[in-house]
């Protein structure tokens, strides 16, 4: 069972000499995110505001739905889906992130270097489930504040553990389009994993996007600057600049748009700074595409899918 007992070491992470558990909690949530280097949380107008800061909801205005999924690194895969939709005076979100590392042939010890299978097999996944609301404040609706609990599962073999935690968020749009968001994630209990116990990764977050710039390529285009500053406990600042261009042959029409993003990190990180993307929409349907690479792992590419119509915050 060496991969699964390399996983349960994962499961719990070392950041700076301290044990980090439901690391799933700090990978991507999006496609559309990824590609902008997760630099994504003062622009954030559909489902997927969720993930990265809950007053963000507050901007969908209908139904909204969508999904990614990632081959992520040393074989496993990450995921995740979230659905929002107007409730009351404000917007109520549901989604869930999954990392799984796979399935492998139980071995169990009989006192020699290779084991005997069992004939059976073990698995490992990292779950968490979020559920959010958020609401409009000002004359304007210029604020957006919002909050999420969430339940972290980590699982190995037979044995799993479960942590609780909240996000709150609040967020600002100037009246000269400038885009201002702060958010607080997965503060809440300590998590136990084969008698080991650790912290949540508690994590800041702040962002802020430019107005919108258009002429450049003509009236259909649209071009957004946007940058955040971000840091989980016990690990190093990161500070990312993004940009996202959008041509528009219609307001109701068909759509495609660039994204790229580029991550100052600390030193010892893996992967390569720049992420670059793209999104295709036509009518109420998006289709996204993120790239990220690492030094030693290999590349790996993130595909989505999202429902729902477009909000105006572009």
């Amino acid at each position: 069972m060496t991969a699964l007992c390399a996983t349960l070491a994962a499961a719990h992470a070392q950041v700076a000499g301290e044990s980090r558990a439901a690391i799933l909690l700090t990978l991507p949530a999006s496609a559309r995110g990824l590609a902008l280097g997760e630099a994504w949380g003062a622009l954030t107008d559909d489902e997927s505001a969720l993930f990265y800061n809950p007053a963000q909801l507050a901007r969908v205005r209908s139904l909204a739905a969508g999904g990614s999924v990632q081959h992520y690194v040393a074989n496993t895969t990450l995921g995740a889906f979230a659905l929002a939709t107007r409730a009351a005076h404000g917007t109520l979100g549901f989604g869930v992130q999954v990392l799984d590392y796979g399935t492998e042939d139980e071995i169990v010890s009989s006192g020699g270097q290779q084991g005997t299978p069992t004939g059976g097999s073990v698995s490992a996944q990292d779950i968490a489930v979020t559920a959010g609301y958020a609401v409009t404040l000002g004359s304007r609706g210029e604020w957006r504040v919002g909050t999420a609990a969430k339940l972290a599962r980590q699982h190995v073999a037979n044995v799993a553990g479960n942590a609780v935690a909240a996000d709150v968020g609040a967020a600002y749009t100037a009246p000269n389009g400038w885009e201002l968001s702060a958010a607080l994630q997965h503060l809440g209990s300590r998590l136990t994993l084969a008698g080991v116990t650790a912290s949540l990764p508690h994590t800041w977050r702040v962002a802020a996007a430019s107005p919108v710039i258009r002429g450049l390529f003509g009236d259909q285009f649209a071009l957004r600057a946007m940058g955040e500053a971000r840091q989980s406990s016990g690990g190093a600042a990161t500070g990312v600049l993004a940009s996202e261009g959008t041509w528009r042959a219609a307001p109701d029409g068909l759509s495609l748009s660039g994204r790229a993003g580029y991550a100052f990190r600390g030193t010892g990180d893996d992967r390569r700074p720049l992420t670059v993307g793209g999104g295709i929409r036509l009518a109420r349907v998006t289709v996204d595409y993120a790239y990220e690479g690492f030094d030693l792992l290999g590349a790996t590419h993130r595909v989505g899918i999202r429902f729902g119509a477009p909000t105006g915050a572009r």
